[in-house]
């Protein structure tokens, strides 16, 4: 491990995806800078920054206790005794509470009309949400897309992304069962003005006979070794940003390890801390725009079993072990809403289901559906209440429209629509807890113009605070059913060669005046 620098070219708040891209882009792009990455929470055992479904159980289950952050080493169902009142803790358990993450408020006060986001979790650990996540990376379609930006630089923007993620896209129509289930869900789901159906792109690619899920270590690479000035420094809290004359020149960190509580300086500071943390950061330091925290929005999901008919048995059908067959119904300004339907025999993942032959029967359908975003949807923080952390408290306000009671409707019909056309549902497709997707948006939103309803611009700058910068899903402007991670890789890349450009400009600069 390196010497602690406290005086560097660029501090990083948070290892997950995004900061991780924009460690990598600026180690590319400008080697020579100092780049000090801070992360809350700890190191997890193996490989920095691999994904847990990359490991055996025994390694996940321990990655994933470590990652707990307040709950860090509690057993998931204790951790559940203390829940949101009203939820039954076994459909907590199934639905909205995933291993290796903590609930944002387990016990939330709504305000009448309001909804939450009860189920509102995070992951606290080096790599961030990027060992857990489920590796789907959906582009965005039609209105999702962000309009300020010129299609062919978001496109270039996203190819890149896909890139470093190592994705893998599977063209239709597929082969075997996977290739049926395409079939029934474009003749069900397509038609003029809509997006094409076909298969989830996903950050996952063959090693042999093994399926390798990309973590965050597929974004930062071999960073430590190709930038010497690079540091990753774990249990580490970003208390805040220290803010000049209206300039970003680093950071209050506190070691969580020893309690020291000391400061970094540094040229850029860059906020990533994930869609609710990174508000919190700003807020913390006094960096408060109006629409800090504001126009929070993530999908509404709808999750349930389907019993495949004997058209669609499993069984009939040769299976080729290197297709995901994963179909995506994707979203359209018509149908607001994603839908995915996969036969549980084509599973990837890691799930307790042995090779019983009823539960091979199954396919999974899961829908989001875009929110209607509204300014009041809102992550508040507190002046004078702290969290486990010592930071603002965190207070979600969340309530649903009209417009979003029709899109849930629509989303339950879809569910049953593409349920019945492969076989009989197990159970009625029932709205999952708010927060689950675990997709939260918007609190930091980029917009084209400073006019108080965004907190950056389209390199996510901080409005109104030079050399500050932000990153992550919150960044999001526009109202989504995609899947968001890789379209935030690809705006934190944007926005770091932005910054990297900046910096070189600098060094070459002093370099030409010691001359």
């Amino acid at each position: 491990m390196s010497a602690r620098n406290d005086d560097v070219d660029v501090l990083i708040v948070g290892s997950g995806p995004a900061g991780s891209m924009y460690a990598r882009t600026l180690g590319e792009l400008v080697p020579q800078a100092r780049i000090l990455m801070v992360e809350l929470g700890p190191r997890v055992p193996g490989a920095r920054g691999n994904h847990t479904q990359n490991m055996d159980d025994e390694e996940r289950a321990a990655a994933q206790l470590l990652t707990q952050g307040p709950d860090a080493g509690v057993e998931r169902a204790a951790a559940l005794l203390d829940i949101a009142e009203g939820l039954d803790p076994s459909l907590e358990f199934r639905q909205t509470i995933l291993p290796g993450l903590h609930f944002v408020d387990s016990r939330p006060m709504l305000r009448e009309g309001e909804v939450g986001l009860p189920a509102a979790s995070m992951s606290t650990g080096v790599g961030g949400m990027g060992i857990h996540w489920g590796t789907s990376t959906p582009r965005p379609h039609q209105s999702e897309r962000i309009p300020f930006i010129p299609e062919d630089e978001m496109d270039a923007a996203l190819s890149h992304a896909e890139e470093v993620l190592g994705v893998t896209v599977q063209a239709p129509p597929g082969t075997g069962l996977a290739a049926e289930i395409y079939a029934a869900m474009a003749d069900e789901f397509d038609g003029p003005g809509l997006t094409p159906v076909g298969f989830m792109p996903s950050a996952t690619h063959w090693e042999g006979d093994r399926l390798t899920f990309s973590g965050t270590g597929a974004i930062l690479g071999d960073i430590e070794e190709s930038v010497p000035g690079f540091e990753l420094r774990p249990q580490t809290l970003a208390r805040r940003v220290v803010v000049e004359n209206g300039v970003a020149v680093g950071a209050e960190l506190e070691d969580r390890v020893s309690g020291e509580i000391y400061t970094v300086r540094a040229a850029r500071v860059v906020v990533c801390a994930d869609g609710l943390r990174t508000p919190q950061v700003l807020f913390a330091s006094g960096v408060r725009p109006d629409a800090l925290g504001h126009h929070l929005n993530e999908h509404f999901q709808m999750a349930s079993f389907v019993q495949l008919s004997d058209e669609f048995d499993p069984a009939a059908f040769d299976r080729d072990p290197k297709a995901l067959g994963y179909v995506l119904i994707p979203f359209s300004d018509a149908r607001p809403m994603q839908g995915g339907v996969m036969a549980l025999a084509g599973s990837p993942y890691a799930l307790a289901m042995g090779d019983d032959a009823a539960a091979m029967r199954l396919g999974i359908l899961a829908w989001y559906a875009a929110k209607d975003v509204r300014y009041e949807d809102a992550v508040e923080f507190s002046e004078t209440e702290t969290d486990f952390y010592g930071m603002p408290k965190m207070s979600i306000r969340y309530a649903r429209t009209e417009r979003d009671l029709e899109t849930i409707a629509e989303m339950r019909a879809n569910s049953i629509r593409s349920a019945e056309r492969i076989g009989m549902l197990v159970e009625e497709p029932t709205l999952a807890a708010g927060g689950s997707s675990l997709h939260y948006q918007g609190t930091v939103r980029m917009g084209a113009v400073d006019d108080g309803n965004s907190v950056c611009d389209e390199r996510l700058r901080v409005w109104g605070v030079e050399n500050l910068y932000v990153g992550g899903n919150g960044v999001i402007p526009t109202s989504t059913a995609a899947n968001p991670t890789l379209t935030t890789v690809a705006l934190a890349w944007r926005a770091a060669t932005e910054l990297a450009a900046s910096l070189a400009a600098e060094f070459a600069t002093e370099t030409s005046a010691a001359r």
